[in-house]
């Protein structure tokens, strides 16, 4: 729970003086945090930020001459050769190019810019969203934080949920767009900045950078493509976040994304950690422990068992807790993940998030199919989908399932929110990459990130697929040879050709495997995953918890007095959905974790 957090207000009174503290206790997970502190009455502001210490451990904020300006910076920027931190250059970036500076930084952060002669305070996202900057106006100036709870710290700040967004949750089982649970606290826009008038008490948003120019146009890709210039471009990407080599570890799992990282890092691979998690016999373990020898790291496998799920409400209230209420238990081994952490021997972990924007028909949750292909207008794109991304729901009518205020939100508003997300790109891209423009802009942006901010109560995180420069020249490649890991196959095998031969754990063949052994060992390692045999088993079993381990708690927290007396469900119907589920007779595991996910967070963060 770092970031920065920060306040003005036209006229300071006595509340105030210990607000900044409140915000940044709200923020700190355990006493080894760092702190930056700035206060000022007499301008009615206050600037801090919440670290590990870990990027620019240098004092904030930080100051420009004359004390024109000032800025509190959160986060890293990559590739640049400057003996200036990151945060001073920002500041000089912003002087020396104004409004339109972010534009030409790279990396994940957010900040904020004061300055005094325009008298104006801008917060500013990065391009991919991927270090999340909340924000409420106020009657009389405006607060912001790195994460909601520091944004609740604001006296008087109502906390009325918006139902938008629940509905959102129950269909993508995510928020979309620029929304939170509260009506009135706004996440920060990805690319962009926000102008605060310190006299006005006004504010816009302004975009620097929009995620569509990454793509080609109705998908007219380069012909004679040269993936040789993806694949350094990628290179280039891992080296710039493999600094730091000592702090560094990898999550590897038996997958092409981690396996790409790890092929990426070539020779600096060597005795860097790698760990990963499951259960006892998943594929995961015995397939990341081959190439973990083969590149020479330092490797543990972290075991998921029944010790870890004896307190599942304990468990789900911490990730409600550090994902301010964003990521709700339908996977449930971050906190496993979280205590490995703590006391693991590095502080900054590779992972491989974004790896399926070069392997389009395995973009959870909005896989290209032949269907994907086959669209012939925006609309029938966009309908293809929100049907795909009808996660929790699924085939339970919401009329039946929610109470009169709450059912009209599900029927109708997600899919409001994602005309507000796609519709642009939908006129523009070509139907695979609007379902690689919502994986990227919502999946990555909104559920990932919000996951990863629970890890990032310990270790700091680095994502190399998420890269402008690779994915400029990534998606400009015709959709062939980025369906299905053909470009991580070519990378390993220029990088590190001793993982080539270690099967795929979601196909079960080697890297060079011919399509006929492919089609017919898929097939079959399928089964045998089905079958949870040793060797080929998933690495969760998430649904089957829910059965049996998680059983009790998820009754006691759905159908509490709490939960009935705030008139969400038809509890008859929900009670209905419980035992569907815990019988075997459906699969409702997914609804569930959304319930109790939203229920926790109203008793976190509401109640």
């Amino acid at each position: 729970m770092t970031g920065i957090c920060g306040f003005y207000v036209s006229q300071w009174s006595e509340s105030l003086d210990t607000l900044l503290d409140h915000q940044l206790k709200a923020m700190t997970h355990n006493p080894s945090y760092r702190w930056d502190v700035f206060s000022d009455p007499s301008q009615g502001l206050g600037l801090g930020r919440s670290s590990l210490g870990v990027f620019n451990p240098v004092d904030q904020p930080v100051t420009s001459m004359h004390g024109r300006c000032l800025t509190v910076f959160h986060g890293e920027l990559y590739g640049r050769n400057n003996a200036l931190s990151d945060p001073e250059y920002a500041l000089c970036q912003y002087i020396e190019g104004g409004d339109g500076f972010a534009r030409e930084l790279q990396g994940v952060f957010h900040c904020a810019v004061v300055d005094f002669r325009e008298r104006k305070i801008k917060l500013v996202s990065d391009k991919f969203g991927l270090e999340p900057l909340y924000y409420s106006q106020t009657a009389q100036g405006i607060v912001f934080a790195g994460k909601v709870k520091g944004v609740l710290e604001a006296p008087g700040l109502a906390r009325a949920a918006n139902y938008q967004s629940l509905a959102d949750y129950y269909h993508f089982g995510q928020v979309l767009g620029h929304k939170t649970l509260f009506k009135n606290i706004h996440l920060l826009p990805p690319g962009s900045m926000l102008i605060f008038d310190m006299d006005k008490l006004t504010s816009t948003v302004k975009t620097y950078w929009k995620l569509d120019e990454l793509f080609v146009e109705n998908g007219k890709y380069e012909q004679n493509p040269c993936i040789d210039d993806v694949i350094d471009a990628f290179q280039e990407s891992v080296r710039k976040r493999s600094e730091s080599r000592e702090q560094l570890g990898l999550s590897l799992s038996g997958g092409l994304d981690s396996r790409g990282i790890l092929a990426g890092l070539g020779a600096a691979a060597h005795n860097i950690q790698t760990y990963t998690l499951g259960l006892p016999g998943c594929a995961d373990q015995g397939l990341a422990d081959r190439m973990a020898r083969a590149a020479g790291t330092r490797h543990e496998f972290i075991e998921l068992n029944q010790d870890y799920i004896q307190s599942f409400q304990d468990m789900a209230l911490q990730m409600i807790t550090f994902s301010d209420g964003m990521y709700h238990p339908h996977e449930s081994t971050e906190m496993l993940a979280l205590k490995y952490m703590q006391k693991a021997d590095f502080s900054i972990m590779l992972r491989g998030h974004g790896g399926e924007i070069g392997k389009a028909a395995l973009a959870y949750p909005v896989m290209v199919s032949n269907s994907t292909l086959a669209s012939r207008s925006p609309e029938q794109v966009l309908e293809g989908i929100y049907a795909k991304t009808n996660l929790v729901l699924q085939d339970f009518p919401p009329q039946k399932l929610f109470s009169s205020s709450l059912s009209p939100w599900v029927e109708q508003g997600p899919r409001q929110s994602l005309q507000e997300s796609c519709a642009e790109a939908s006129q523009k891209l070509s139907p695979a990459d609007v379902h690689l423009y919502y994986y990227i802009n919502e999946h990555i942006r909104r559920q990932v990130v919000a996951s990863l901010d629970i890890f990032r109560t310990e270790a700091e995180i680095r994502m190399p697929y998420i890269d402008e420069t690779f994915l400029g020249f990534l998606l400009k490649l015709p959709l062939r040879y980025r369906m299905n890991g053909e470009m991580h196959r070519r990378l390993i095998r220029k990088c590190m050709p001793g993982l080539v031969k270690i099967p795929d754990s979601n196909t079960g063949v080697p890297l060079d495997a011919g399509k006929a052994r492919l089609y017919l060992t898929d097939k079959f390692n399928s089964l045998l995953k089905k079958m949870k045999i040793s060797g080929f088993r998933h690495y969760t079993e998430f649904q089957d918890w829910f059965r049996k381990g998680f059983k009790n708690d998820v009754e006691a927290i759905l159908f509490s007095e709490q939960s009935s007396d705030r008139g969400l469900y038809n509890m008859d119907q929900l009670r209905s959905v419980f035992e569907d589920h815990v019988s075997g007779n459906k699969n409702y595991g997914h609804l569930l974790g959304t319930a109790i996910g939203l229920e926790l967070w109203f008793r976190t963060f509401v109640d």
